[in-house]
C-alpha cells in the first residue's frame, strides 16, 4: 500500500489502517527538482515535492542510506531523490545493525520499558518484524548519560551473537557490561569474564583483504605548526598536510577560518576518487575533543570547515562517502540559527557548498549485496 509521504510527514499521520492480507505498508515520495537543490540550500523540513504514488519503481536494494522517522524506517536514494518508509514496525527503534552484504536487519525496540530484539529481511517480498528474544534489560540501563543515547547493537562477524551494553558509569564515560546472545543456541552467554564477552564482536577480517582498498591513509598526513610552512598562513597558526613531512606537503587547512588555533587534526577518510578527505579539526577540550569537521582536496585548493558539526557528535554513523563521490554528512546545529534541527546535507562531487536534504538525526549507509 503506497501513500503519500510528505503529508504523512507534515500532518504526523500514525499508522492505523487496517491492513488487507499483509502487515506490510509502505510510503513513496519523489522530487523532480533534485538537480536544482544541488546548487541551492532546501530550508524545509523535508524535500519539497508533493506527488501520490501508486507504485514505485524504487526498491529498498536501489537506495543508498537509512534514516528514521519515529519508529518508521525510511530508505533514501540520492539519485531519484525518493524515500520509501516502511511502516510495518510499531515499537520504538533504540539500536540496529545490518547483516553484513544482505538487507537483513537486526534491532533492538523498546516495548513496554523493556529491550526486544528482533529481525526484517528487507530483501524479502514482505518485510515482517520477527521476534529474537527479550533482553531482559530495562530500556533506561542501555542510554549513555553522555550523549542521552542507546548503545548500539553489536553483531558478530558471522552473525551469531549480539551484544548491548548496559549499565553506564560516569567513572569512564561508558558502559560497566555487556550482554550477549548466541543467536545459534538460542541463548544468553553466561560468561562473567568481560574481556571475553567482547571477543566475539572483534573483527576477522585480516590487513590484507583491505590492502588495496585505500592506497592514501591516515600516515599520508602530517600536522605542523606555522613556523614549518612554506608560505604565510592565511588562517590557521596551526595547519594539515597532504604528503610527506620532510618532502614538504600540501596544506589543506591554510584558507579556513577556525574559532580557535587547532591542537591538532584528526583523518576520518578519503573519497572513493581519492581526492578529497575528510578531517577533524580539534579546538578545544571538555569531557570531548571539540571542534569542526573539515573537508578538503587533496591539492589545497578547495577547503571547506562543516558547519553544525563537531568532534563530540561523532557517536553514530554521521558521515559517508556514496560511490559516485557524494559526501554526506549530519549538520547537529547551527550558530545563527534559532532551533535549528539537525539535517542531512551533501556535497556532491561537482559542488563545493553543502545542500540541506531533510531534517533527520541520524542516518547509515545501506550494505552492499555480495
Amino acid at each position: 500500500m503506497i501513500k503519500n509521504f510528505e503529508k504523512y510527514l507534515a500532518s504526523g499521520f500514525l499508522f492505523g489502517a487496517v491492513l488487507m492480507m499483509s502487515v506490510v505498508s509502505f510510503s513513496c515520495k519523489s522530487n523532480d527538482k533534485a538537480e536544482a537543490q544541488k546548487d541551492d540550500k532546501v530550508v524545509a523540513d523535508s524535500i519539497v515535492e508533493d506527488s501520490i504514488v501508486e507504485d514505485t519503481s524504487l526498491k529498498i536494494a536501489n537506495c543508498d542510506f537509512m534514516y528514521f522517522r519515529g519508529n518508521k524506517f525510511c530508505f533514501f536514494s540520492i539519485e531519484r531523490m525518493d524515500s520509501i518508509v516502511y511502516e510495518g514496525e510499531t515499537d520504538e527503534i533504540v539500536n540496529y545493525s545490518f547483516v553484513p552484504g544482505t538487507l537483513g536487519l537486526y534491532y533492538s525496540v523498546c516495548k513496554d520499558s523493556s529491550m526486544v530484539l528482533k529481525y526484517i529481511d528487507f530483501d524479502s517480498e514482505e518485510p515482517t518484524p520477527k521476534h529474537i528474544v527479550n533482553w531482559d534489560l530495562s530500556c533506561n540501563d542501555c542510554i549513555t548519560e553522555t550523549y542521552g543515547t542507546y548503545s548500539a547493537l553489536r553483531v558478530s562477524d558471522d552473525g551469531r551473537y549480539f551484544g548491548v551494553n548496559y549499565d553506564f558509569s560516569w567513572d569512564g564515560y561508558w558502559f560497566t557490561k555487556i550482554k550477549v546472545y548466541d543467536n545459534e543456541s538460542h541463548k544468553f552467554v553466561t560468561s562473567q569474564n568481560t574481556e571475553k564477552l567482547y571477543s566475539y564482536f572483534e573483527s576477522s577480517s585480516s590487513d590484507e583483504e583491505d590492502e588495496d582498498d585505500e592506497v592514501i591513509t591516515y600516515s599520508s598526513f602530517y600536522e605542523a605548526g606555522a613556523d614549518d610552512d612554506d608560505e604565510e598562513s592565511e588562517g590557521s597558526s596551526y595547519n594539515y598536510y597532504y604528503g610527506s613531512e620532510g618532502d614538504g606537503g600540501v596544506c589543506l587547512t591554510n584558507k579556513m577560518k577556525f574559532e580557535s588555533t587547532p591542537e591538532e587534526f584528526n583523518f576520518s577518510g578519503i573519497s572513493p576518487k581519492g581526492d578529497r578527505v575528510v578531517f577533524g579539526a580539534v579546538t578545544g577540550w571538555g569531557d570531548f575533543p571539540h571542534g569542526p569537521y573539515c573537508i578538503a582536496s587533496l591539492d589545497g585548493k578547495y577547503q571547506m570547515v562543516l558547519d553544525g558539526t563537531d568532534l563530540s557528535y561523532d557517536e553514530g554513523p554521521s558521515m559517508a562517502w556514496l560511490d559516485d563521490g557524494t559526501f554526506l554528512y549530519i549538520a547537529n546545529f547551527m550558530a545563527d540559527v534559532e532551533d535549528f534541527k539537525p539535517a542531512i546535507m551533501a556535497i556532491y562531487p561537482d559542488s563545493t557548498k553543502p545542500v540541506e536534504l531533510f531534517k533527520v538525526s541520524e542516518f547509515v549507509m545501506l550494505p552492499k549485496k555480495e
